[in-house]
């Protein structure tokens, strides 16, 4: 049953009630489809062929480093981070901590892709934690110009 709402088609089944409701009254809803077509099946390709240009990947990368320094180095770097963190778009005091979120992103026309991510990072005793959550889509363009023909027929054909 999956599979026939995958393709947009209506099953056998689903068909054979819509005749027998076209049979039963000439002024039924099912009367009315029966003298249609089933324009589904089309936008269902189309929209395959536009997500299948389109990649996503989404990735999770954990940031945990040593705050470096001897004892009287220590103070000063502590500082120097929490000043960094503080200094970002957006901080949070979450149990105490000072939690900064900051977000990134970067567009390359070249390749017709872009990339965000977020960064969000805070200082534990001698520690930097952190993550960056990054999210990265790729548009084949040249892929959708080359299927665009075939799309414009599809969609003129049950017009």
């Amino acid at each position: 049953m999956g599979g026939q709402l995958g393709l947009g088609e209506l099953s056998e089944a689903a068909k054979a009630w819509l005749r027998q409701g076209a049979e039963a009254s000439s002024s039924g809803i099912e009367a009315v489809l029966q003298k249609g077509e089933q324009v589904v099946p089309v936008a269902v390709e189309i929209g395959r062929a536009l997500g299948g240009a389109v990649d996503t990947t989404t990735q999770f990368e954990p940031i945990y480093q040593e705050v470096p320094g001897g004892s009287s180095e220590l103070a000063v770097r502590r500082a120097e981070a929490d000043a960094a963190i503080q200094g970002m778009p957006r901080v949070e005091l979450i149990d105490g901590l000072s939690v900064g979120f900051k977000q990134l992103s970067s567009v390359d026309l070249g390749r017709t892709s872009s990339e965000s991510a977020y960064l969000v990072m805070w200082r534990q005793h001698d520690r930097l934690i952190g993550f960056v959550f990054r999210s990265r889509r790729d548009v084949a363009l040249a892929d959708l110009v080359r299927d665009a023909p075939r799309l414009v027929a599809l969609v003129r054909s049950v017009l």
